[in-house]
């Protein structure tokens, strides 16, 4: 039977496995095309070009070419040779492929391409920020979490300065209201010192926290139950405060959380006319020989 040939394609040989009985296989035609694909959108900025190989079994007869089923799992040149391997016969069947045919099939793959192919990248509506092509979720929500910090940073400081100036109110309030006593106890004046300077210390935590948990580390800290009071006014104040801050600082930690975790995924398509063929080749791949 005379082989498949077809004016002005190139023909190339695909290697057989190693430890393969090369007198039990028989070449197989299909047809492998080296495109140049390039997805572009304006919106997210992106001109991203590949360099793909497609290979598909040609059809016998007057039957339809399936772009769905690889024929095979080319990756380089390397594993192409110029010429048949002597040993192996070639598959018995109804080929009858024109040049035309050829061209169809060709143009069958770059509609279908055109019709299923999506480049999908992540994408974070808030900020409109979007991932690079080939990058993970895990190395495109880090850009979503310092967005997310620039956007919390001034209400965080705002928020900081507000409490601290509660309590030096306080602070001003106990140092007239100590001014205005005759007496008052050393013990007394450096108990309601020592409240104070507790309360700022575990203010400056609960902030100083919060910057942490925005990179990563943990939650904002429960407040430390405080002892040995002996002025309940005080108490009440500084914990009022304390409570405040606490709540308003584990909204804003709630906010953050929403903004850095946010993204969807954003599909580009392909135009018909940015899929270009570099090279076209009638492949023999070597199969089990079924005669």
């Amino acid at each position: 039977m005379e082989r498949l040939s077809i004016e002005g394609i190139q023909e190339f040989w695909y290697h057989p496995t190693d430890g393969q009985n090369r007198r039990q296989l028989a070449y197989r035609p299909a047809i492998l095309l080296e495109c140049s694909i390039n997805f572009r959108s304006l919106r997210a900025g992106l001109n991203h070009s590949e360099e793909r190989t497609y290979s598909a079994w040609l059809p016998e007869a007057d039957l339809a070419i399936d772009w769905d089923k690889p024929a095979v799992d080319f990756t380089t040149l390397s594993q192409l040779a110029t010429r048949p391997d002597a040993s192996i016969a070639f598959y018995n069947g109804n080929y009858q492929t024109t040049r035309d045919e050829f061209d169809q099939h060709e143009a069958d793959l770059i509609n279908k391409l055109a019709r299923s192919e999506r480049l999908r990248i992540f994408f974070n509506p808030v900020f409109g920020l979007f991932s690079v092509p080939g990058d993970t979720l895990e190395e495109f929500l880090p850009r979503i979490a310092e967005a997310a910090l620039s956007r919390v940073e001034p209400e965080l400081k705002s928020l900081r300065n507000r409490f601290e100036l509660q309590l030096e109110q306080v602070r001003e309030a106990q140092g007239l209201k100590g001014s205005r006593v005759e007496e008052i106890s050393f013990e007394s004046f450096m108990a309601h010192k020592l409240h104070l300077f507790e309360s700022e210390n575990r203010m400056a935590d609960m902030f100083s926290t919060l910057a942490g948990t925005v990179f990563g580390t943990t939650e904002p800290k429960p407040l430390l139950e405080v002892v040995h009071w002996q002025d309940a006014e005080l108490r009440e104040d500084l914990d009022r405060i304390e409570q405040e801050a606490s709540e308003a600082l584990r909204a804003l930690y709630s906010e953050y959380l929403a903004l850095a975790n946010e993204y969807d995924i954003f599909e580009i398509g392909l135009q018909a006319d940015n899929i270009q063929v570099a090279r076209r080749l009638l492949l023999w791949v070597p199969l089990a020989n079924p005669q």
